[in-house]
């Protein structure tokens, strides 16, 4: 059985707060953080919160998103088929749009972004589980399974990716990001009950 309704919608704002920071600059993120119902959950994650009234903060942050994640050169993608692949990859894309007819994505930005870019895979997952709200316990069967699917294929690829922001990023805002990311999702594959040998098959099959 899934644990209770109301801590899988504490969760379900946890990804989608987490997939707020990874797929847009944070500077105009700041104040909201420091806001609730944001703030209790940031604090919750990282303990404390920048100065969201420091327009230099902002400023900063914007261009450590850029510089990392966007480029023009020697940037992070956050894509998972980028990691993987090391190219895009429309395997993963049809997977996720296979997820999306099922479930029904409602991604926030107006904005483009590819299908497998991170933030939106934090995204879905946080609706997957905003989607279990009401449910009867022999759907909410089904819909752990849907989750624990979801996971496995599209959220356990990200370590590689998070040890190379901590290494470039040390103790600044997306160093900090990225270990809280990890840390959530490696405690997230263990109540969804994924094993690391599940991981382990999987990135031999990727091979």
């Amino acid at each position: 059985m899934m644990v209770e309704i109301s801590d899988n919608l504490a969760r379900a704002s946890t990804y989608q707060l987490l997939a707020r920071l990874w797929v847009q600059e944070p500077g105009n993120l700041l104040e909201p953080l420091a806001t609730e119902p944001l703030a209790s959950a940031w604090q919750q994650l990282v303990g404390n919160i920048p100065d969201h009234a420091s327009e230099e903060v902002r400023v900063s942050l914007d261009e450590d998103f850029c510089r990392l994640f966007i480029g023009p050169k020697d940037h992070l993608p956050p894509i998972q088929s980028v990691w993987e692949s090391g190219e895009l990859d429309t395997g993963v894309t049809t997977s996720i749009r296979e997820f999306d007819m099922i479930i029904g994505f409602e991604l926030p930005w107006s904005f483009g972004v590819v299908d497998d870019h991170l933030g939106n895979e934090l995204w879905a997952m946080g609706q997957i589980l905003r989607k279990t709200d009401g449910l009867s316990s022999d759907q909410l069967d089904i819909a752990e399974d849907l989750a624990g699917a979801f996971f496995t294929g599209h959220l356990f690829w990200g370590e590689p990716l998070f040890e190379a922001v901590v290494s470039r990023e040390g103790g600044r805002f997306y160093g900090t990001v990225a270990r809280i990311t990890q840390q959530f999702l490696n405690d997230e594959a263990v109540r969804l009950g994924i094993v690391a040998d599940q991981k382990q098959a999987r990135a031999g099959i990727d091979r």
